[in-house]
């Protein structure tokens, strides 16, 4: 029975040494430049400490069928031993090294762990291919070929082993009960480990230690948070409960009032509109906002001659999530995105519907593909009368791998504001743009020693073009120009966390009354019910979008969330909370904790009832 129990313990303890020698040094190089803090020996041995119990939950997982096989095999010849456990640690070592490559690789733009959200995007294969270039691809098959081979080689040693010292045969009723008390006590003792001995399950927590996220994620084994993600519906029904329903409708009315006396900026309530949701912009890449110079030089310009927010913060760190914080006034959600409930999307307000409503024509356009992420669903569901996409556009239109490029859909946009003009007609449109995206490839080349800012630098063109061919045009006089970001951006070397939402918000047109810069802090949501506001339209419905040029205005804050955390920003400051280790990360402040807390708990009440 002694060779039995080797087996075990060796093939429990080789996955152990894979992820111990091969996962972590991995992930932490890969990503080094990803955290802000350098690395010290007492670092790293608190991320493998930390770490070990998730390793061990693997290492439980996975050893569970192979002793049971070889108690099968022990007892009973019927199947081919060596041929099982070839085929059984391929498959392992695939699907393993695949997840472990790419929870190395999406680090550094996710900036979390993998988790369930990597099947979302996998559900178009076109659009998650096309952020890419065809040598990162390349060079990730080579990776996941290379790890593939060593962690089918760490598999196969412990049956090696066990085959060379002679397989184990239970011969007599005593080592037939013998073995069945083994295998037993095993699956009792991997259950014990998986679960844990303490009054909850274990959960991706017990890896959580640091302050600083990367050790946390450093620590934590990606096969288990994958795992755990699984393990839990994305619903809404019970999650962030921290106060009585009573207490926290007490606590979060004041802070998100919907009603009061706007400033009036436009001079008309009537205005035609065009919102453009501009891919990644944030004000990394805008001087007037302490971003790079001579990258947006055009928004730089024509701040000076619209109505500039200067402190805005995006609420969530995904287009799906950020587009529904513009449209629908609807907080992003740190462990889900409502735009995947489609049975919700029709429940949410939304202003282009209110628009729609009140007489206007109203289209979505993107020279992408629409069916990404619901994003064609969420359109319709907002009240966009007109979808347009990729594949109502030119064949002939220059493309990247998402798409059209922003130029030419631009001058299209151009040519159906004229048109619009000449008819008469009432009119909202949302662009959403696309070309300021991995692989960053543009036809422009002002910036080229710096791929991602070139990429900006182009766009930025476009609008300015776009901009100066409609003052000079009748439909400026009636026209307003929203321009956003749909959430921020992290290049290769990432912002902190508390500068990474930070994106512009500016108001142009022949409709604006005259330049103002505005220096509130707001969020990203709070642009359906101002807008609204200016038009003298009723917001009630957007429970988590404030006027916020409306005297009612007068407890500045901005929330953001990401991957299950938060981040609430007011004038004492801010602080990055972590909902997994239920802690502070940065910033660490009873009052903006309670008020990110009280927020959750309304949110997820709010979209329960949808």
């Amino acid at each position: 029975m002694e060779k039995y129990v080797l087996f075990i313990l060796l093939y429990f303890g080789f996955i152990l040494a894979f992820f111990e020698i091969v996962q972590k040094p991995l992930f932490c190089l890969y990503n080094k430049s990803t955290n802000s803090e350098k690395m010290s020996l007492r670092d790293l041995w608190q991320v493998y400490s930390h770490g070990f119990v998730t390793d061990c939950i693997i290492a439980s997982y996975l050893t569970a069928i192979p002793v049971l096989s070889v108690w099968a095999y022990s007892h009973y010849h019927f199947y081919n031993f060596q041929g099982w456990f070839i085929f059984y640690n391929a498959v392992i070592a695939l699907a393993v090294s695949l997840l472990v490559v790419a929870d190395i690789a999406l680090y550094k733009f996710w900036q979390f762990k993998i988790d369930s959200s990597i099947f979302v995007y996998l559900k178009s294969l076109k659009g998650s291919f096309a952020s890419v270039s065809a040598l990162y691809i390349v060079t990730a098959l080579a990776a996941v070929l290379i790890v593939v081979g060593i962690f089918f080689v760490i598999l196969q040693l412990p049956v090696l082993i066990y085959c060379h010292i002679g397989p184990f045969e239970a011969e007599g009723w005593l080592l037939h009960i013998g073995t069945v008390v083994i295998a037993l006590l095993s699956i009792a003792c991997f259950f014990l480990i998986i679960r844990g001995l303490k009054i909850r399950p274990n959960n991706p927590s017990v890896a959580y230690y640091s302050k600083n996220p990367f050790y946390n994620h450093a620590a934590l084994n990606p096969l288990y948070n994958l795992i755990y993600s699984l393990s839990v519906k994305d619903d809404f029904e019970g999650k962030f409960r921290s106060f009585s329903d009573e207490e926290c409708e007490a606590k979060f009315k004041p802070m998100f009032p919907n009603s009061g006396t706007s400033e009036k900026l436009l001079n008309t309530t009537r205005p035609n509109i065009v919102l453009i949701v501009w891919e990644s912009l944030c004000a990394s890449f805008i001087e007037t906002l302490g971003g790079q110079k001579d990258v947006c030089k055009n928004i730089d310009r024509l701040s000076k001659e619209g109505v500039y927010f200067t402190h805005v913060d995006a609420g969530s760190f995904r287009t799906d999530r950020g587009l529904v914080c513009l449209l629908s006034g609807v907080l992003g959600q740190p462990t889900t995105s409502v735009i995947r409930y489609t049975r919700k999307l029709p429940n949410l307000p939304a202003f282009p519907r209110v628009l729609r409503d009140h007489g206007y024509e109203t289209m979505a356009l993107h020279g992408g593909d629409l069916t990404i992420m619901h994003k064609a669903d969420y359109y319709l569901a907002s009240g966009h009368d007109t979808l347009v996409s990729q594949k109502d556009l030119p064949s002939s239109a220059p493309t990247c791998k998402w798409g059209i490029q922003d130029g030419f859909t631009f001058d299209w946009l151009y040519d159906d504001i004229i048109k619009k003009t000449k008819e008469n007609k009432q009119w909202y449109t949302t662009f959403q743009t696309l070309s300021s995206h991995e692989p960053f490839d543009v036809p422009y080349d002002r910036l080229k020693e710096d791929k991602i800012a070139n990429s900006f630098a182009y766009v930025d063109d476009a609008f300015g073009k776009f901009v100066d061919k409609l003052k000079q045009s009748p439909a400026w006089d009636n026209l307003l120009i929203i321009c956003t970001g749909d959430h921020g951006f992290n290049a290769e070397k990432p912002i902190a966390r508390s500068e990474y939402p930070h994106i512009p918000l500016l108001m142009l047109g022949g409709a604006v009354k005259a330049p103002k810069q505005i220096d509130k802090i707001v969020s990203q949501t709070d642009l359906a019910a101002t807008l609204l506001g200016q038009m003298e339209l009723p917001h009630e419905d957007f429970v988590f979008s404030r006027d916020v040029l409306a005297d009612t205005y007068t407890q500045e804050f901005s929330f953001h969330t990401y991957n299950n955390g938060f981040l609430y920003r007011n004038a004492k400051g801010f602080t990055n909370y972590d909902n997994v280790s239920d802690t502070a990360i940065e910033g660490a402040d009873a009052e903006r904790e309670e008020a990110g807390k009280v927020i959750l708990q309304k949110l997820y009440d709010y979209l329960k009832r949808k």
